[in-house]
């Protein structure tokens, strides 16, 4: 890798992460370009070298951050995090639960921002939705399973995301459980 691309890489992490600092404190409506430039420490043509606009970084960012959540029901995980899964094989029914909820404890303040827009909600719900549709082979179980992992990720960043990583894992784990064996009973309740 060339001096150049470092830069272009360093400037553009360096904007990424100014801007989902100023994410944890203010809502994205109040967040300039000024100010994500002022907290990056570069200047505006440089930020406009890398995004359009602030949407344009929203956008971005959103695309990495979520990707690297949707890996993980994919079975696209890091080393680390295979090592992690297997750490917690025999305390977690779906040890990848644990992940998710480190996942999203390590990105709380973009999630916590990105949870009031409704449409990001959708777009989430339905990304998750195909991803468990892989797992489940049944679409309504697929959308139950989306649509509860969801609301849970929402209740627990209102609720400041109380209680450890395993313990939310656990609950997680039980409702993937839930989802899971209604379809394989069969029963309709």
């Amino acid at each position: 890798m060339s001096v150049t691309d470092r830069n272009v890489i360093s400037a553009r992490w360096l904007i990424m992460e100014a801007f989902t600092l100023l994410l944890a404190v203010l809502p994205f409506e109040k967040i300039s370009v000024h100010a994500i430039v002022h907290k990056a420490g570069i200047s505006r043509s440089t930020f406009y070298s890398h995004f359009q606009d602030k949407f344009d970084l929203l956008e971005q960012v959103t695309d990495e951050i979520t990707s690297k959540l949707l890996d993980i029901y994919e079975g696209k995980t890091s080393e680390e995090h295979m090592r992690i899964m297997e750490s917690y094989t025999d305390q977690i029914p779906i040890p990848a639960t644990f992940v998710i909820c480190e996942h999203i404890r390590s990105y709380e303040s973009f999630y916590r921002n990105r949870f009031h827009d409704s449409h990001f909600l959708s777009w989430l719900n339905e990304k998750l939705r195909e991803r468990l549709q892989l797992i489940y082979g049944n679409e309504a179980q697929a959308t139950f399973a989306a649509g509860g992992t969801v609301g849970f990720i929402g209740r627990w960043l209102l609720n400041g995301l109380p209680g450890t990583s395993f313990e939310n894992a656990l609950q997680l784990s039980e409702l993937a459980t839930f989802s899971l064996s209604q379809g394989n009973t069969g029963k309709r309740q």
